[in-house]
């Protein structure tokens, strides 16, 4: 057997020397590659010029497989690999390079018992080893084989190996993963169960070591060694998740998160996002149970906690509360638009700014504006929220509500009205009572002056007619043709332009730009419907005369 072995590895070491020496003339005896592809990454060697890389590739691109481009990309890897942390293992296919006075690449693929044969110098144990320590022993060992060879040893394409996954997972079982996979890799979010945990994920590996990966941690903070490197045979456990925290108020991400072992004040405020600007600095409250049913309070400053002054470990059911800043950063503004010279968005003060303010900022009235009916649009902070009452009472009918009802309804709708028109003219002659103060969200409207009056209704010609100052309503009518045959004459209403409200004519001493005036139609008298309700009521009077009669006789 001994010759049989010697035998062999001198066959193999007869084919390395007889490599061709056209390549070598041209490499000269210092020649280097330029490089191998490692997990889908190229790599250079820190010896040989890039004079002698350059000759070297033509004369070796077909004879060294290793140096040509890779036909595929291999598995997707997250970057180079460190040989100091990747172990080695039953798959992994390593790449053993030559140049000088030998010029070969050659494959070599760690066997199912973690061994690896090296040309001329036997089997060698790799299994669990770092590719670091592996790459320093083949490098010795093949040195003293061949002399005045530079060398080097890659990882050509990293193995897979067979864990398994087991608690509260989708699909339970063995899984097919790449040497340089982590427990993210495997365990992508839509893997988890309702109720998993996150952050108490159990890594067993064969040899009885359990590591414990955090995936809040890595993914929310990005503490990449809580998110453990797998290794043959790992089971991965996922428990359920049992224990919370809680951060409310002024944080970047408030709610429940899990609780970890080690967990403190301090991560809580990491994985709750940290303290906004917003939030106050001197004023922290922590609500913990020192029993069941009996919390204590804990007050700081975030000052304290992150100098570690104040950093307790947390428990199941621990809340902490933030507080922000009254008032902070907090910009009022209020928006004019239309007939105004500089129209748009402006900062204001509540209490303090009025619509005369907004008006001069805006640099006054255009001088087609309608200065009889500006208007203010202001959202009613109460619109959203339901009204019991308001709902009763829209639910009746006018006859089923009582004056009192009425008013009252009249009243609830009003107040839920968004829109009020201001007279500039009547505002200028008194403005400390009739200039309103600005509010937080409030759009001016200055609407284009319309001179004329529409007229409408039961006239012979209706449409708009030019306004004149100091007409009444019939000298309007007459404009329009006067009344037609079915005018119902005594019902006659102006709606106004700058209350917006209905009026009956007689109540309108004169007109005024954009005022509508509308002429209803007669209502029809049915004589028959007379007769009819007459006759009901003369049978109904002579049958209580018959009955009273008919009580007298007995």
């Amino acid at each position: 057997m001994r010759g049989v072995g010697t035998m062999i590895v001198t066959i193999v070491v007869a084919g390395l020397v007889a490599a061709p020496m056209a390549t070598h003339a041209q490499t000269g005896a210092g020649g280097t590659p330029t490089g191998d592809v490692e997990g889908g990454q190229r790599t250079g060697t820190p010896t040989g010029t890039n004079r002698d890389r350059e000759n070297l590739l033509p004369g070796l691109a077909d004879e060294l497989p290793g140096l040509r481009p890779p036909q595929s990309t291999g598995p997707s890897l997250s970057g180079p690999i460190d040989p100091n942390t990747y172990f080695l293992g039953p798959g992994d296919v390593l790449q053993l390079l030559m140049w000088g006075k030998v010029s070969k690449a050659l494959s070599l693929e760690v066997g199912p018992e973690g061994q690896m044969l090296l040309p001329g110098a036997g089997l060698l144990s790799v299994a669990d080893r770092t590719l670091a320590d592996v790459r320093k022993d083949v490098i010795q060992r093949m040195s003293r084989e061949f002399r005045d060879v530079n060398m080097d040893l890659r990882l050509q394409r990293p193995r897979t190996f067979r864990v398994y996954l087991a608690g509260q997972v989708h699909n339970p079982g063995p899984l097919d993963v790449n040497a340089s996979y982590r427990v993210t890799d495997v365990l992508s979010p839509a893997m988890f169960l309702d109720d998993a945990s996150r952050r108490r994920i159990e890594v067993r590996h064969r040899d009885g070591r359990v590591d414990h990966a955090d995936l809040e941690r890595f993914t929310r903070l990005g503490e990449t060694g809580w998110d453990r490197m797998l290794e043959d045979g790992d089971v991965l456990t996922v428990p359920v998740a049992t224990d919370f925290i809680y951060a409310a108020g002024a944080v970047a991400n408030p709610g429940r998160i899990e609780l970890a072992p080690g967990d403190s004040l301090l991560t809580l405020f990491h994985l709750a996002g940290d303290p906004l600007p917003a939030a106050d600095a001197d004023r922290a409250l922590l609500v913990r149970f020192t029993k069941p049913f009996e919390p204590e309070s804990l007050w700081f400053g975030l000052a304290e906690v992150y100098s570690g002054h104040v950093n307790p470990a947390l428990r199941d059911g621990d809340r902490l509360y933030l507080f922000f800043i009254p008032q902070y950063h907090l910009q009022h503004e209020a928006v004019i638009i239309g007939e105004v010279a500089r129209p748009g968005s402006y900062p204001i003060v509540e209490g303090r700014h009025h619509l005369s303010d907004l008006v001069r900022s805006a640099g006054g009235f255009l001088t087609s504006a309608d200065l009889s009916a500006i208007r203010v649009h202001r959202p009613n902070p109460n619109s959203g929220e339901k009204d019991p009452e308001l709902d009763r009472l829209l639910r009746l009918s006018r006859n089923e509500l009582t004056n009192t009802e009425y008013e009252i309804l009249r009243t609830k709708l009003a107040n839920l009205k968004e829109d009020f028109r201001v007279d500039w003219n009547r505002l200028m002659g008194d403005k400390a009572n009739l200039d309103p103060l600005l509010r937080d969200g409030d759009v001016i409207r200055v609407d284009r002056l319309v001179p004329s009056v529409r007229v409408d209704g039961e006239v012979l010609r209706p449409g708009i007619i030019a306004y004149t100052p100091g007409l009444k309503v019939e000298d309007y009518i007459e404009r329009a043709g006067g009344y037609s045959n079915r005018a119902w004459k005594g019902r006659v209403r102006v709606t106004r332009s700058v209350t917006g409200q209905t009026l009956l004519a007689k109540n309108v001493p004169s007109l005024d730009p954009g005022d509508v005036v509308w002429v209803p139609e007669k209502r029809d008298s049915n004589l028959a419907q007379g007769a009819q309700t007459f006759l009901l009521f003369a049978a109904q009077v002579a049958t209580i005369v018959l009955a009273v009669v008919t009580i007298r006789h007995f």
